[in-house]
């Protein structure tokens, strides 16, 4: 199983990711953990990575695809969760995989109205003593957590519509991409959590038979 998880913030991709790679027993590929490890283990290309975020700049397609390329063999099932990003990284993991002598088996956008995500974001908190993500509306602080509470500098209202933006122009595209592929599944997470987990559950089920 090789599948790509496309989304928007705030969908839950890195939940159902978690979830997936748990019940399926395949290796969850994050970008955002996978760039963590390479600067907490030092490596060169974490040295790279870390000069291009303290200059404020993106990190260039060519870094984060040569950063992914090993992974991709390492194990014969992933869930690979914040790359591709646009046609370019799409491109490129095609290329990758054709080296390697693989195929992807399905690609699954999950969607959702930008408004539900906004309210999803906006109220995440954090607490500073546990570390812990909480929603003030679906998950709220238990007693047993003292806080404080905070939120992310970039869950504003207005920061994240400014990412839904940049989702829509850059990423969604892709849905497009992969259909012509005849790759795509496109999931409903507008509801719960669990349902949303079933319904990609099913459209595996529909591609592995």
């Amino acid at each position: 199983m090789r599948i790509v998880l496309l989304g928007p913030p705030g969908v839950g991709k890195g939940t159902q990711a978690k979830r997936l790679a748990r019940i399926n027993e395949v290796k969850h590929l994050t970008t955002g953990e996978l760039v963590r490890e390479e600067i907490r283990m030092g490596t060169p290309l974490g040295h790279e990575i870390q000069r291009y975020n303290d200059l404020g700049e993106l990190v260039p397609d060519e870094v984060i695809v040569g950063m992914i390329k090993p992974y991709l063999t390492m194990t014969e099932s992933w869930i690979l969760d914040g790359f591709p990003r646009d046609e370019t990284q799409a491109r490129a993991l095609e290329v990758m995989l054709d080296e390697a002598g693989l195929a992807l088996d399905r690609v699954i956008a999950l969607s959702a109205p930008d408004d539900e995500l906004i309210d999803r974001l906006s109220g995440r908190r954090q607490s500073a003593a546990t570390g812990k993500t909480y929603h003030l509306t679906f998950d709220p602080p238990p007693a047993g957590d003292p806080g404080p509470f905070i939120q992310r500098v970039d869950d504003s209202p207005e920061d994240i519509r400014h990412r839904l933006e940049v989702y829509h122009s850059r990423t969604e595209p892709l849905k497009r991409y992969y259909e012509e592929r005849d790759l795509l599944s496109e999931v409903d997470a507008g509801g719960s959590m669990d349902a949303t987990t079933e319904a990609i559950l099913q459209v595996l089920g529909s591609v592995n038979r």
